[in-house]
């Protein structure tokens, strides 16, 4: 019976052993941000040890909670902050089973609606899970450990009839030590000059998009990625979040050409599948995709 008792303890204590071993580890990892290869969608999951931000779901639920399952800690059934950029099908729709899923902190979005079943079951899982909502705009700052971001667009509250909401899109400006990133959600050519309008040359407390990493715009569409924003972001690298074969002709010839002359990188994920940086405080981000 004491040898029982014995073993018992024992394997007690090595389960916690492991169990704190690896919350450690968690904790000690660099900073990753992920483009989810999610098909002709967007959805990117930033975290820090065992605290994440998700920006977008893309098209699928099934895709989404497989894409979770894979890069989130095996316990951690907790998202901080999700951040849906506007309420098209391909951003919000795996945000709905995430939310069913997972417990969800808080959800950062504009007030544009869309008159569409996606967007109905979106708001209906909010409400019955009573998932704190805040409405944000230029200027909402959000804080997670050590990383600092700021919403820089929209300039200020949408309207909830809005209509065509790619201009109204939340873009996100995210500093890590050296290392900075510009999530734009699918933001067109007006939204892209309301911004530029903003630099600092432009005007006092004026938004900077001067960035090492690039989410490019709507998926790499001719109604984005202006040569202006373009010089103005200057990236080394730039992500494009693509399905395969999609029928927008996404991206264009006109964007990858833009790219190209400022020498910047291009990563797509139909060809690279998820795109992942690993980024520490003192040292550039090492992207971690391989063609």
């Amino acid at each position: 019976m004491k040898n029982k008792f014995y073993y018992f303890t024992v394997a007690i204590l090595l389960i916690f052993f492991l169990y704190f071993s690896y919350q450690i580890y968690v904790e000690t990892r660099p900073l990753q941000v992920a483009f989810l290869d999610v098909g002709q969608g967007d959805s990117i999951l930033i975290q820090k040890g065992m605290r994440q931000i998700l920006i977008d779901g893309g098209p699928s639920g099934k895709t989404e909670l497989a894409k979770l399952g894979k890069y989130l800690p095996y316990c951690d059934r907790e998202i901080e902050i999700v951040i849906a950029t506007h309420p098209d099908k391909d951003h919000i729709a795996g945000l709905i089973d995430a939310a069913r899923n997972y417990k969800i902190g808080k959800v950062l979005a504009t007030a544009a609606e869309k008159d569409t079943q996606t967007f109905k079951e979106w708001k209906d899982v909010l409400s019955y899970n009573k998932i704190e909502t805040l409405e944000v705009w230029r200027g909402t700052e959000i804080k997670l450990d050590d990383i600092d971001a700021r919403i820089i667009h929209p300039q200020s509250e949408v309207d909830p009839n809005v209509g065509e909401a790619n201009d109204k899109s939340i873009v996100i400006r995210l500093d890590y030590g050296e290392n900075s990133f510009l999530f734009t959600g699918d933001i067109e050519s007006g939204a892209e000059k309301e911004i530029l309008e903003n630099l600092p040359a432009g005007r006092q407390g004026g938004e900077n998009v001067d960035v090492n990493i690039l989410k490019v715009a709507h998926h790499g569409s001719k109604y984005s990625s202006s040569e202006e924003f373009l010089d103005a972001a200057s990236p080394n690298e730039a992500v494009i979040s693509v399905g395969k074969n999609n029928s927008y002709g996404h991206p264009t010839e006109a964007v990858l050409e833009a790219l190209k002359k400022g020498n910047t990188e291009i990563l797509r994920t139909d060809e690279l599948g998820d795109i992942i940086f690993a980024c520490k405080l003192n040292e550039k981000c090492k992207n971690q995709s391989v063609k």
